[in-house]
């Protein structure tokens, strides 16, 4: 498929993709009831991998694997430790914080703060729209974290929101350390071996330090929310993502990351009656402005 040829409806597995990345926010929220933020991890991260792994299968695509070199398997299961091991335990330990809505707006600062760290670590040139596109985002976090005043007593768990940015963090860290490892390399290759690694690290990590007794108690709905959340938001939205990168325009198909924190907020207010003050949704737009004009314009 070519650029000329796309048809919308080659966008809508895109739409699907952001749709449970989205949905992830406020199933999160409801399994944080009854299960510790480790654990949610844990098993988000066991059943994801296990779902693009038989997708490789199937696909034929495990084979590649072996054109990998040693060097760059290791480095993508270190990438593992970052960008989803310790993602998990920043988002999830968030979301247990505060609301879904909040927390899908600052973790969407990723796409900003990738473009932050490749001006500082690996040289890029700054430009006025990416200086804009940082200033109007940070700009907008203070907007969503104080949104119900500037209080730190009646306000948002400033702790929440700390964690959910140093997730952003995490996941654009992840995104600079491996982005020439990816470039010579299958991504979702590269990104299974990452979940794998991410996988067996935050399983031993969660049983040495919680053990994992307090699953047995977390009830039937929350082990269906869990599977489906790790099926549905990496299983699925991974491959997915990056079959359609590689037969779409990456300029169209990256806008579709944009929506993603749009589509949490509308289904964080109908699935858990989620609704703030105007300086919340003025901060959203912010956020969602400063990361378009930093990422898109150069």
């Amino acid at each position: 498929m070519t650029q000329k040829t796309a048809s919308p409806a080659a966008y809508l597995p895109l739409l699907v993709a952001c749709f449970f990345w989205a949905l992830g926010h406020p199933l999160g929220r409801i399994i944080l009831k009854t299960v510790h933020p480790f654990h949610l991890g844990a098993i988000n991260l066991v059943v994801g991998f296990l779902v693009v792994l038989v997708y490789l299968a199937v696909t034929g695509k495990l084979k590649e694997m072996a054109r990998f070199t040693a060097a760059d398997i290791l480095s993508s299961l270190a990438l593992g430790a970052v960008g989803f091991a310790l993602y998990q335990v920043l988002t999830f330990s968030a979301l247990s914080r505060i609301p879904a809505s909040v927390n899908a707006v600052l973790v969407s600062t990723n796409i900003m703060l990738i473009t932050l760290f490749s001006v500082i670590f690996l040289g890029e040139r700054v430009t006025w729209p990416r200086a804009l596109g940082v200033v109007v985002a940070f700009a907008g976090v203070a907007l969503v974290t104080f949104n119900r005043g500037f209080a730190l007593r009646g306000g948002l768990d400033l702790v929440g929101c700390g964690f959910s940015l140093l997730a952003a963090a995490s996941f654009a860290a992840y995104t600079i350390m491996g982005k020439r490892l990816v470039e010579r390399n299958d991504p979702l290759i590269v990104t299974s071996l990452a979940l794998f690694s991410g996988a067996v690290l935050l399983t031993t990590f969660s049983g040495v330090v919680l053990g994992f007794g307090g699953l047995r108690s977390a009830g039937q709905e929350a082990w269906w929310l869990m599977i489906l959340l790790g099926a549905t938001m990496i299983g699925i939205s991974y491959p997915v993502w990056f079959d359609r990168l590689s037969h779409l325009p990456a300029s169209r198909a990256s806008a579709f990351i944009y929506l993603t924190p749009v589509l949490a907020v509308i289904l964080s207010f109908l699935i858990l009656g989620e609704h703030f003050s105007w300086p919340f949704y003025l901060g959203g737009a912010l956020v969602l402005g400063g990361v378009v004009i930093s990422s898109s314009l150069r």
